[in-house]
């Protein structure tokens, strides 16, 4: 599978159904389209099903939970709308954020009670269903400096890591004792914690903290920020977490997931997807990009010369990245011709702690699929 050219003004963010036959997307709007027959290899045969309309500013994030089949959208309007089928039609339900600043990221709990957004206010509100008002209120986690990028949630839905624009990544304890029962974790028992402890918190970036993701067991966690890093922590049940960050020459990464508890892919202003797996010493390295040349366009590639330093070099010349000169034209030959803005899986992980497919989009209107067939190619890698 490839490539849904959607548009050109770009694609913000998108999220699959459980069954991967629909597809969410914000092509860089207020409205969210559903596509359906997504599990078509041949995307052209993709069909727009639905317009989910209620936000006032751009989307910014979507994410579609298994557990119950609904969908969470997050928007700079700071508002979450929480979507639910029934009759054919989408219909929202009402969120008290309590936030005056833009919303930028939204997820799901793995267990599908409650929600997290991440925004500029400083603050993340944690939803949860009150059914006798019909509607999703947020408990406030407040204990950032700064805009809040990012959030995941650990597999045991009781842990919640965030990403910041103050350089750090934190976790914090999302316990809420109405309805979550302790569990023991890689920082202790959750219920020993009172909602919005901070737990523990990492400033291995020089950066913004652009995206935190943790790995299926919950034993790892990676973030990336701003500076082209990439840090990854291991958590080894000794109470002290063991952070290594790998320094890149490449443009910084703005999303990051796990494929298995040993393999990290990441990726963003590059266009192309980065992957990371632990070797020897229990230690991550890189291993290459996942897009190879031949593989989205011209087969070979010629180095434009510069006279600027290296640094400059990286940003001033981004124009001619991955691109081919023929007859003074350049030709791209990666797959995705901008930055990439989301990543999400394709496999089926409701049923395997593995990923041996994922999905991205970027700010050039395509949503690529990149299959088992593609990660063969990066050497060395061992899924």
């Amino acid at each position: 599978m490839g490539l849904l050219k959607v548009n050109t003004t770009g694609i913000t963010c998108h999220a699959w159904s459980p069954d991967r036959k629909r597809i969410a997307v914000c092509e860089n709007s207020e409205k969210v389209f559903i596509y359906k027959d997504a599990d078509k290899p041949d995307p052209a045969q993709w069909v727009k099903e639905h317009e989910l309309v209620g936000h006032d500013l751009v989307v910014t994030a979507i994410d579609w939970s298994p557990v119950h089949n609904k969908i969470v959208t997050c928007s700079h309007d700071r508002n979450a709308f929480v979507w639910t089928l029934g009759n054919g039609e989408w219909k929202p339900s009402l969120s008290i954020l309590r936030i005056n600043r833009a919303a930028l990221d939204v997820k799901w709990s793995p267990d599908g009670k409650k929600f997290a957004v991440a925004s500029g206010a400083k603050v993340v509100p944690v939803c949860h269903y009150e059914t006798h008002n019909d509607w999703w209120i947020s408990k406030m986690i407040k204990k950032h400096k700064s805009t809040v990028t990012s959030v995941a949630w650990h597999p045991n839905s009781q842990l919640l890591a965030t990403g910041s624009t103050d350089f750090r990544c934190r976790i914090f304890s999302a316990f809420i004792s109405d309805f979550d029962q302790g569990v023991d974790s890689v920082l202790g028992d959750t219920s020993k914690h009172a909602f919005g402890d901070l737990l523990t918190e990492f400033d291995a970036s020089n950066g913004w903290v652009s995206d935190v993701a943790f790995s299926p067991s919950g034993d790892r966690l990676a973030f990336v920020g701003h500076d082209s890093s990439v840090s990854f922590v291991t958590f080894d049940g000794s109470g002290s977490p063991m952070c290594q960050t790998l320094k890149s020459s490449h443009l910084p990464n703005s999303v990051v997931m796990f494929l298995s508890d040993e393999v990290v892919v990441a990726a963003g202003h590059e266009f192309n997807p980065e992957v990371y797996q632990l070797g020897r010493g229990n230690a991550f390295e890189c291993l290459g990009f996942v897009d190879q040349k031949g593989s989205g366009g011209a087969s070979s590639v010629k180095k434009a010369a510069s006279n600027f330093s290296a640094a400059r070099n990286i940003w001033a010349n981004k124009t001619t990245r991955g691109t081919e000169v023929n007859d003074g034209a350049q030709d791209l030959w990666t797959r995705h011709h901008n930055a990439i803005t989301d990543i999400q899986p394709y496999s089926d992980t409701q049923h395997s702690i593995k990923i041996d497919s994922f999905s991205t989009s970027g700010l050039d209107g395509r949503i690529n699929i990149w299959t088992s067939s593609d990660l063969g190619k990066v050497s060395k890698l061992s899924l």
